[in-house]
Formats: structure tokens, sequence, C-alpha cells
């Protein structure tokens, strides 16, 4: 954790940690294993600083509410991550082996459940406001994996049926973390909906932003083997973008809707994508959706806590994992 926008809510972040690995102790020794082994591989946490950093700019100065929030929000995502890798079959999260790999597709689904119910714990001591926010998200959260499941091989696909995906699998989520963080600082409803629309934005971004990763990332960095995506018929922009290639398009729609791919194949897919203007097109996208949202920001005051958010903002767009 040492890019520059993490500084500001350092002490908040370590807090965070803390009380992650300690709200999931369990009397089942290997239970408290799995869920630890989940949360400590090495996530970029970048829910959990939403949710601090729309706190701290919202003018709060009492976090203990917002750091249990975060804690929870990142808690949530992680078991929303264990059901993920079950049901995508992927081997690897951020460079170690998936839980359900580890330790059984069974563990690995009541660790799941077991997160989400902690998760709901953690936020429920909070507001009805907070747990509607949180229960909006994660209804989203469902509803864009089921639309994802409904396009995945399907060369029919279009940007605006991948940006509906994403809108809920991922930048409600975000959204939600900095709705909490600024309702929690006792921030107006101008103020709520600024900071929740600008992180909604900011999570379509990111999203696009580790699409493109899955094509030109190194899996050393990315902790993902590259190219999952594609194994596992993903809708992502970059491969949209490629199947509209007047060279490549049709010969990348054919590998895009088999039912089963070797990896051969998706590597002369990702050499084919490559050769497109795709990936630069979808940068361009993240950059612009990035920097259009950050208007929106001037519902608060200038201060090191709007700065790291728009840091984060750059970080996102700029990452290489």
């Amino acid at each position: 954790m040492d890019e520059p926008w993490y500084s500001s809510i350092s002490d908040d972040l370590e807090k965070v940690e803390r009380l992650m690995m300690d709200t999931v102790r369990s009397r089942n020794p290997e239970l408290t294993e799995i869920c630890r082994y989940v949360l400590g591989t090495n996530g970029k946490r970048i829910r959990p600083s939403i949710c601090l950093l729309s706190y701290r700019a919202c003018g709060g100065r009492s976090p203990g509410k917002a750091r249990d929030a975060a804690a929870a929000l990142e808690i949530i995502h992680n078991a929303t991550l264990i059901h993920d890798d079950i049901n995508d079959q992927g081997e690897l999260r951020r460079g170690a082996q998936a839980a359900y790999k580890k330790y059984s597709i069974g563990k690995s689904i009541v660790a799941g459940d077991f997160l989400f119910a902690l998760g709901y714990r953690l936020i429920g001591s909070s507001s009805p406001e907070v747990v509607d926010f949180i229960v909006d998200a994660s209804v989203a959260m469902g509803a864009g994996e089921f639309d994802q499941k409904e396009f995945e091989r399907n060369i029919e696909v279009t940007e605006d049926d991948y940006i509906k995906i994403i809108e809920g699998k991922t930048a409600r989520l975000m959204e939600c973390g900095a709705k909490i963080g600024s309702f929690l600082a006792g921030a107006d409803d101008k103020m709520i909906g600024g900071m929740g629309e600008f992180a909604f934005r900011t999570g379509i971004a990111f999203q696009i932003v580790d699409d493109v990763l899955d094509v030109i990332g190194s899996e050393s960095i990315t902790g993902k083997r590259t190219g999952s995506d594609i194994m596992e018929g993903k809708p992502t922009l970059p491969m949209i973008y490629a199947m509209q290639d007047p060279v490549h398009g049709d010969e990348l729609k054919e590998i895009f809707g088999k039912k089963e791919l070797g990896w051969p194949e998706v590597a002369d897919a990702i050499e084919m994508i490559k050769k497109t203007d795709s990936t630069k097109r979808c940068m361009e996208k993240a950059k612009r959706i990035a920097e259009d949202s950050r208007p929106l920001l001037d519902v608060i005051e200038d201060s090191v806590y709007k700065r790291s958010l728009i840091d984060l903002s750059d970080y996102i767009v700029s990452r290489n994992r």
C-alpha cells in the first residue's frame, strides 16, 4: 500500500485491517484460516478507501463507524470473490490459489457465506440508511452477475450491455462506500449524491482497466493469468471492441463464441486483440470517464482527502495491476 493516495488515511486503513482480521475469527480454526487467507491476499482495498476518504472529505472526525463500514464493505466484497472464483473456475486470485482450490469448494462456499453474514452484522450496527445503501448495492451485484452470465460467449454483446453489467457487479459497491462514508460524516443529500456518483463512475473506469489488464497485463504483477476472462467467456469491453475490427473481428467472434477453449486459442485471441485499437479505445474511455467524474467533487471543499480521491481516480486509470 505505497500509493500516494493512501497516505492521508493510512492510520484508518491499518485499523480497518486489524478489525477485519478480528471480525472473521471463528470457533472453527479452519474457517478462520480460510477467511484470513482470502482477506490477506494483497487486495487493493479500493472500496474501504473510498468509504474512508469520503467520510474524511465530508468533514467526519470520529471515524469509528466509518471504519466499521469500510471493513464490512471489504469483507462483503471478498465474500463475492470466493463465490465468483467457484462460479468461474478461476484458479488464481491476487497471485495466490483461489480459496476453493486450496480448501475445497464446499468449505469455500461456507466461508463466503460466513463472510457475508459477518459483513452485514458489522454494518448493521449503523443506521437503517447505511443498511439500505449496502442492501441496494448487494442486489445490484447479484443482478450484474446474472447479466454477465447471460452474455457469456455471446458474440452479439454490445458496449451498452457491458456497461450495464459492470454498473451492477463493480460500480454500485464503490458508490455504496462513498455514500456510506459521506452519510456517516453528516453530509447533506447533495453531497452524498455527488460523492456517490463520483465513486460510481470511478468504479466503471476501474472495471474497464481491469478488463484491459486481462489482455495486456503481466501475470506476475496482476496476480491473475492473462486471458482468464477470454477463457471464461466473459463479455469484456476489450473483446467487444476487438470483435468490431474489420481484419480480426470475425476470427475473434469465432473464438469468443466457442463453448470450450484451450489456452493456445486464448493466446491467439490476445495477440489478435493487441493488433486492433481495442485496448487503446478502452483506456481512452476509462480516462475520459475518470476525468469527467472529478467535477462531481465540487460538492465538497478542498482538503487533503478530496485531493486523495482525485489521486485515487488517477491511479485507477494508470495502474498495472
